[in-house]
């Protein structure tokens, strides 16, 4: 028998109403010309086929040629898709042919149901392909191999490797061949429609199942995208009310899709024009005035956050409900949000990642540095310090040395440049580097990262230990540079990391930082001290203005 491929989608509940589940353009479709309707005998309890037809005709763009290109032979196509809806027991599935999953509503079907399936399905030693992407540096990738590969192999050992899609062979005792699972089910073998249908109680099955918690799929639940869509309207409005509240369960950030950091900040929407040097939730709400108790969810995407820079960059512009940070529960588990998405985050892992922050963030214990200074012009419009001024202004008042966009490279390796610190305290062998803003998840995370490199570079290439050198003493800092020669034979021993960030505390008096940057926090400080360094992140506020 040959092999076929079947997608398969399984729905949230079964309904008699099968039409219920299609989009409103194909219900509308429904009985026109070019659609047919066949009840399928002996197939489940209840079954139908609905076919769909497109328009006949050469498609658009081959019409436009022809102005162009008369020559060109015009072809008619007939676009042909369906849907086979299938009631067994207590669930229904549908079968997809062509591109009839995007005649589908997707918030009637299971969002994970292909994902869950594949996870315990197929054989963590011989997966094909994963797609995935990384919260903490905000990329997407692909990893694909000819051969057959272990999970591991792949690089998924971070809480932050969202994985969105896995492909590969399953396990012997599943009753499946080959397995590729995301929102939908994809499974190819020697099967007959009939197989699939009879095999559809197992495939369920495996989609309830949490057997793959005690392999080395388990990682997926310490943070998994939500894509359920009614689940995140409900999240959303759960925001709402919190904010409507008071409660402080939110702040705001910039989002992740650039690296520029703005120096004031606007609302559109508020009615308020004053520009402000920091981006606090506690601003909008008071531009709003009473009008807080109104906004939905629909005000926090038409509102809008303008970032002004300090070059002649134009400003960037985004929704508030793109920019907040926080989290909520609901029916006993943990959504957090991140640029406008939302995760579920397991409740042992979340607690576990709030002790390792709590267990690094350290008061001052020496002379605090000089807060980041607000400028403000006559209208009452106010920007912050540049980061690179701020640096030069606390190294010379700590006596520290300075060190910000400077860059030791790794001899004999290609683009291996990296920056050792913004501000170096010889006396008290503590790399420092900061950041003047906690409210941007993938920054802070490629912050800790670069932090974290640099360390343990000294602690590895001895070159790394001399170029350091020849910097502080090209700063002008001789007897630092003396220092740190007597520390050749062993360098970077005894030394410490520190963060210092620049926030304003949240109404409770506390500092904060996106969930999803204390989970980078936490990896870069497990490898910084293995490599015996002391690591500390600190505080340095910032007092928020007054409307």
């Amino acid at each position: 028998m040959a092999r076929l491929s079947y997608t398969i989608f399984l729905a949230k509940a079964p309904h008699a109403d099968f039409e219920a589940y299609l989009t409103e353009n194909a219900r509308n479709s429904i009985g026109t010309a070019g659609h047919q309707a066949i009840y399928v005998d002996e197939l489940g309890e209840n079954s139908i086929l609905h076919v769909f037809r497109g328009s006949s005709g050469p498609p658009t763009w081959m019409r436009r040629l022809a102005q162009r290109i008369p020559e060109l032979q015009l072809v008619n196509r007939q676009s042909v898709a369906a849907l086979l809806f299938v009631h067994v027991g207590h669930y229904l599935i549908v079968i997809s042919y062509s591109h009839g999953w995007m005649l589908l509503n997707e918030n009637m079907f299971e969002s994970d149901f292909g994902l869950l399936v594949a996870i315990n399905s197929l054989d963590t030693e011989k997966l094909k392909r994963l797609e995935r992407s990384n919260l903490g540096d905000a990329l997407q990738g692909v990893a694909q191999s000819p051969f057959q590969r272990d999970f591991n192999s792949f690089g998924v050992d971070d809480a932050l490797d969202l994985v969105k899609k896995l492909s590969g062979a399953a396990q012997d005792d599943s009753g499946l061949d080959t397995v590729t699972g995301a929102r939908s089910l994809k499974i190819t073998g020697e099967y007959s429609l009939d197989d699939v249908v009879a095999m559809s109680g197992d495939i369920v099955e495996l989609f309830r199942s949490r057997a793959y918690r005690n392999t080395a799929f388990s990682i997926i639940d310490s943070v998994r995208p939500v894509t359920d869509g009614p689940l995140r309207n409900e999240l959303f409005a759960m925001v709402v009310d919190s904010i409507k509240a008071n409660e402080d369960r939110f702040e705001l950030g910039l989002p992740a899709n650039t690296e520029a950091e703005g120096v004031s900040f606007r609302f559109s929407g508020p009615g308020l024009r004053r520009a402000y040097p920091d981006l606090l939730l506690r601003h909008y709400v008071e531009a709003m005035g009473a009008r807080i108790v109104e906004i939905t969810t629909q005000t926090l995407g038409d509102h809008k956050i303008i970032s002004e820079f300090d070059d002649d960059r134009p400003s960037m512009i985004w929704p508030i409900k793109k920019a907040l940070l926080g989290s909520v529960s609901k029916d006993g588990e943990r959504y957090a949000i991140n640029d406008g998405r939302w995760y579920r985050i397991d409740n042992t892992f979340k607690t576990s990642i709030e002790n390792s922050f709590s267990d690094v963030v350290r008061d001052w214990d020496f002379p605090r540095p000089e807060p980041i200074r607000k400028i403000y012009d006559e209208a009452g419009n106010g920007r912050i310090e540049v980061e690179a001024d701020y640096n030069a202004r606390i190294a010379e008042d700590l006596g520290l040395v300075l060190l910000d966009r400077t860059e030791i490279r790794i001899p004999n390796v290609v683009r291996s440049g990296f920056e050792p610190c913004d501000l170096l305290d010889v006396a008290n062998k503590r790399f420092i580097h900061v950041k003047k803003n906690s409210r941007r998840s993938n920054i802070l995370s490629h912050f800790f990262k670069q932090g974290s490199n640099s360390a343990q570079q000294f602690r590895k290439v001895a070159a790394t230990w001399e170029q350091l050198v020849e910097l502080v003493r090209d700063a002008g800092h001789e007897q630092e540079a003396t220092r740190l020669e007597e520390q050749e034979n062993n360098q970077g021993e005894g030394w410490s990391v520190e963060f210092w960030v620049v926030d304003a505390p949240r109404s409770t008096g506390e500092f904060n930082i996106p969930f999803f940057s204390k989970i980078s926090l936490r990896d870069e400080v497990s490898d910084l001290r293995a490599m015996q360094y002391d690591v500390a992140l600190r505080f340095i506020e910032i007092a928020p203005d007054n409307i």
